[in-house]
């Protein structure tokens, strides 16, 4: 098989049932986001590219359920004396930044970048021409129709041009950073852009209406006592980036 999905255990609210490192190619390998630095899950890694020749190693984003493994895989590989042939993308030192249009090889084709700003400022997915698939990082999830938007100002336009972007692919699947594959491509893109334009009109509406609603008034008639323990602040500043994306278009 071209193609192998190996599950990090690190569920939880934001990695569902766990990262998902993708393994791409035999020989000439791809390792695609190592994940976090959880020791099983990176001794399974070195253990899945033990007979190739050639390893190179692609991150999404710098998120630590993507790349906190990163450090821990290397020195794996330099203890068994191996060396990544190449490390490309975004979010870590180790890593060169990547050309559009450069090819990433491995012996089922090779990797294309798309940049997907939005979940982070720098984050990156990889397009697979050979088999029409998008590896999608954390913007898109495999289950529901929202990820986390809230990193920085601005990434509430970024992460909707991003999804305009990924509709101009000729895609048949979408392997995300969790949960699993999405298989229509093209839906998914919609309920993932659908749940983020709601979300904006409903802060407009609150805003704009008889209450003007602001600050903590705002915030409990969005989430209304609904965010999971440990999510507030990853819910406030979701709220707060919408807020200045409706600033910012007004």
């Amino acid at each position: 098989m071209s193609l192998r999905r190996i599950r990090a255990d690190n569920p939880g609210p934001f990695t569902l049932d766990g990262s998902v490192t993708y393994i791409l190619g035999r020989d000439d390998v791809v390792i695609l986001d190592p994940g976090p630095d959880v020791d099983s899950h990176i001794r399974a890694l070195v253990r899945a590219v033990a007979e190739a020749e050639r390893i190179t190693v692609v991150l999404t984003h710098g998120h630590g359920d993507h790349a906190g493994g990163m450090n821990a895989l290397l020195a794996a590989f330099q203890a068994l004396g191996r060396a990544p042939a190449d490390l490309v993308g975004a979010g870590h030192p180790t890593v060169r930044p990547v050309a559009e249009g450069e090819p990433i090889p491995f012996d089922g084709g090779h990797l294309e970048v798309v940049p997907t700003p939005g979940h982070t400022r720098d984050h990156l997915a990889w397009y697979w021409p050979q088999r029409r698939a998008l590896f999608a990082g954390d913007h898109l999830l495999g289950v529901g129709d929202t990820t986390w938007v809230g990193e920085y100002p601005g990434c509430v336009a970024d992460y909707l041009a991003s999804l305009d972007r990924l509709r101009t692919l000729d895609l048949d699947v979408v392997h995300p950073g969790h949960g699993p594959d999405l298989h229509d491509p093209a839906d998914a893109l919609d309920r993932f852009e659908r749940h983020r334009r709601d979300r904006i009109e409903q802060v407009r509406t609150l805003r704009e209406g008889p209450d003007r609603l602001r600050g903590e008034a705002l915030y409990d008639r969005v989430y209304g006592g609904r965010v999971p323990p440990g999510l507030d602040g990853a819910a406030r500043a979701s709220l707060a980036v919408i807020e200045e994306y409706l600033d910012a278009t007004a």
